[in-house]
């Protein structure tokens, strides 16, 4: 009888668990371009991380996404907004794409007939 009360406060947190967040801020270096003021840049950061945010609502609504890949995406929105408004991304290259699941190996053995 105990264990049918815990089934549904289980499963609950095994839900929640399972759920990836949405990041918080990004994970990439965005220097002022020239010129800019403080104010200015930190305007355009705000509006870049709600743009980045944006991007991101329904796939992360729809599930299926790891962590990892949310913040990668995030990344990207985020480097391209704030390049777009003028800004640098030093490096010149966007995040790396988290790695891939790598997919089973075929059973091993005799081919069948």
């Amino acid at each position: 009888m105990r264990t049918r009360r815990l089934s549904p406060l289980l499963s609950i947190l095994l839900l929640m668990n399972a759920c990836a967040a949405l990041p918080t801020g990004p994970h990439v270096l965005v220097l002022p371009s020239a010129g800019i003021s403080l104010e200015e840049f930190q305007r355009d950061d705000r509006e870049c991380q709600v743009y980045a945010s944006h991007q991101l609502r329904t796939e992360a609504q729809a599930g299926g996404s790891s962590a990892t890949r949310l913040q990668w995406r995030y990344d990207m929105a985020y480097v391209q907004c704030m390049y777009a408004k003028g800004h640098r991304v030093p490096g010149g290259a966007p995040p790396s794409p988290p790695p891939q699941a790598v997919p089973p190996s075929p059973p091993s053995g005799p081919p069948r007939s």
